[in-house]
């Protein structure tokens, strides 16, 4: 069976605890104390849920934090140009942002 890796998979998995809840507790069938309890579960399961969306998302902004650093570093002079010329970055786009020729 496939894993699926949606983030917003836990937010229906709280709808479906919430909906639950509700209906247990307008049943009838549970007394005060068992209610509470009822209650707390459904406290501790949107929370792990929470946290676990929360991590995610921290991943995912970390992960483009990421690839965005190297860009905004310059490439040595000698090194290929990164956009895929095939050339020399100091032949390439070093020339055309300084718009002197180098030596």
């Amino acid at each position: 069976m496939k894993k699926i890796k949606s983030p917003w998979y836990g937010v229906v998995w709280i709808f479906i605890w919430t909906i639950a809840l509700i209906w247990f507790i307008a049943s009838g069938m549970f007394d005060q104390r068992e209610s509470v309890g009822l209650v707390i579960v459904w406290i501790v399961l949107v929370g792990v849920t929470l946290y676990l969306l929360l991590q995610n998302f921290r991943l995912k902004a970390k992960q483009t934090q990421g690839r965005l650093a190297p860009s905004m570093v310059s490439p040595s002079l000698n090194s290929p140009c990164p956009c895929g010329s095939g050339k020399k970055y100091k032949r390439c786009c070093a020339k055309k942002s300084e718009g002197s020729v180098l030596i």
